[in-house]
């Protein structure tokens, strides 16, 4: 069973290299890479992250960015401010929970 398979390559960058060609620092590459939202653009391999050039792009352009587009799609519209921002937004007021 011979079958011909066309694979395509990203183009994977560093982190550095991801920062430099963006014009942003290294600092705010790494921490998206780190983050939840993160994970529609980079790869971890061993200690070094790998980011999607194409994928990257499309998600500081608000675009989806196709394997999480619930993640990708909300950072546009809620302003950052922790790793349960969409959460903390659409929760309201909530009873705590107490032990008596």
């Amino acid at each position: 069973m011979n079958k011909d398979f066309t694979y395509t390559v990203p183009h994977m960058e560093s982190i550095d290299a991801t920062a430099k060609a963006f014009g942003l620092s290294s600092y705010a590459v790494r921490k998206l890479a780190r983050s939840r939202r993160g994970a529609a653009f980079t790869v971890k391999i061993g200690s070094r992250y790998l980011i999607n050039q194409e994928k990257f792009a499309a998600f500081l352009n608000c675009e989806a960015v196709g394997e999480t587009p619930s993640v990708s799609a909300t950072h546009c519209q809620l302003p950052y401010r922790g790793a349960y921002a969409e959460e903390q937004h659409t929760a309201g007021i909530q009873p705590v929970p107490v032990r008596l």
